[in-house]
Order: C-alpha cells, then sequence, then structure tokens
C-alpha cells in the first residue's frame, strides 16, 4: 500500500506484523498521535453550515474532506498511519438497534431506551436503521477518495455488557446485576446476538477494497484485528466480570 506521508508504510507494517508475533525486529513500533478532545479542533470548512450537529456528522462528504485537509502535507512517523475511520461515536452499536443519539462537539451520547422490561421487545438491529446508513456512507465516501492517501477503517463497536449498559443505563444495570440478572442475561444475548455479522460485514466491505483491518487505534493487520473492551465492567466485581463478560471476552478474541 503505497500512501501520501507515509514512505515507509512496508516497513512499518513488517514491525507490526512482528509485534503482533511477540517479536521485535529492529526497535518496537512507536505512535504518535492526537488523542486529547478538550484540545480537538472542531470541524471548519469555509462557507459549510449545518442545521444541527448531527447533521454535520452524517455529511459523509464533509467529514471525509475535512480528514483530507487535516492530513494534506503531513509526514507520519513511526508506525503511525494515515487513517479514517468512520465515526458516529462510541454507543453507535447500540444505536444499531434502534437507539436514539445526542450529538456535541466532539462525541456523541445515546438516549437510554430500556426503562422496563417492555421495552426489550423493541430493541432490533436493522440495517435500515439511520446510523448503519449513517457508517455505510461514510465507510463508502471515504473507500471513494481514499487511494494513494489513507486508509479506511471499521467503526469503533462496543457489544456485550457496555451495548447492555447504553441500552439500560449504567446505573440501573448496576442494579439489575444484583436484583435480575436473568434479566441481564437475556439483554446480553439481544446484544451478542449481531456483534460478529456487523463485524464481518465492516472487515468483508473493507478487504474487498484491499484495505487492512484496523479501527481507531490504528494498529492494522492482514487479518481480523479488533480491540475487545468492556467500559462497563470498570464499575463491577471480579466476579461479576467472570460472570457477566468474560465468556463474550473469550468468545471475542477467538473469533
Amino acid at each position: 500500500m503505497d500512501l501520501q506521508g507515509k514512505p515507509d508504510f512496508g516497513e512499518a507494517l513488517r514491525r507490526i506484523e512482528a509485534w503482533f508475533n511477540h517479536e521485535t525486529l529492529d526497535r518496537p513500533p512507536v505512535r504518535f498521535a492526537e488523542h486529547n478532545a478538550d484540545f480537538a479542533s472542531s470541524p471548519k470548512l469555509a462557507g459549510r453550515t449545518w442545521p444541527s450537529l448531527k447533521t454535520r456528522w452524517f455529511d459523509a462528504e464533509f467529514q471525509v474532506d475535512f480528514f483530507l485537509e487535516s492530513i494534506r502535507n503531513r509526514t507520519f512517523y513511526g508506525e503511525t498511519f494515515p487513517l479514517f475511520w468512520p465515526n458516529l461515536g462510541p454507543n453507535v452499536y447500540a444505536a444499531f438497534h434502534g437507539g436514539e443519539l445526542d450529538y456535541g462537539e466532539v462525541t456523541s451520547w445515546i438516549r437510554h431506551c430500556i426503562h422496563d422490561w417492555n421495552d426489550l421487545q423493541r430493541v432490533k438491529f436493522s440495517r435500515d436503521n439511520e446510523y448503519f446508513r449513517g457508517i455505510e456512507d461514510l465507510t463508502r465516501v471515504a473507500l471513494e477518495k481514499c487511494a494513494g492517501k489513507f486508509m479506511v477503517g471499521y467503526t469503533d463497536l462496543h457489544g456485550s455488557l457496555d451495548c447492555v449498559a447504553d441500552w439500560r443505563n449504567p446505573q440501573q444495570l448496576c442494579l439489575d446485576i444484583v436484583d435480575n440478572p436473568e434479566k441481564v442475561q437475556a439483554m446480553l444475548r439481544l446484544a451478542n446476538q449481531n456483534f460478529f455479522h456487523v463485524f464481518d460485514h465492516y472487515d468483508g466491505v473493507l478487504k474487498a477494497h484491499g484495505q487492512l483491518s484496523i479501527t481507531w487505534m490504528g494498529i492494522p493487520s492482514r487479518g481480523k484485528m479488533h480491540i475487545p473492551s468492556c467500559d462497563f465492567t470498570s464499575m463491577t466485581s471480579t466476579e461479576t466480570f467472570c460472570e457477566f463478560y468474560l465468556p463474550t471476552l473469550q468468545k471475542e478474541v477467538r473469533t
């Protein structure tokens, strides 16, 4: 893959592949990245306005063009890559099932949608969901414009307990684990039902366009790269972690 601003792409990828295999070539991989929302610049291009922040987030042409402007004339050092990953916020997987997102300048938040157990019947994954279609549009436009300039990744996917916490409310889920563990397991099954289907869909689209497997962390793989995570477990005991999340974690890693 030849990319402007990254003439040593092949060498960098070899270092990362060695790292995946518990080996070191000439040195360990090194990544440089700006990652502080407080200092992130707001997207602005001359003459562009939107009726709402959500509209701006969903404007695929603008988001990709803004990214292109951000990497113009830049050189990417070490194992850092010009990477566009479609992003509508960290709760987007939960939103694929019918949740609504509220948008700020640099992130979004989900409106919790399971207020009583009958609400579970309304939680359903759909490819016609506006958030799924939004990620599809961002991916499509990025793939149309990426050649020789940048890599395209897949979106941030939080399934399992993070998805359940998005639907239910993290504080309420803490109580549910004590009071209604069987209901939590039912929500978990629903959250996990389409996770691998969604991942494989994005992986297939990217691979069909010659892309590697990569997402927000910026570590590419020729195989399948995923970052297992469950932010919710920062609020649980080890026992709860092992009962409610560890089986999902093990399945994600094996896959």
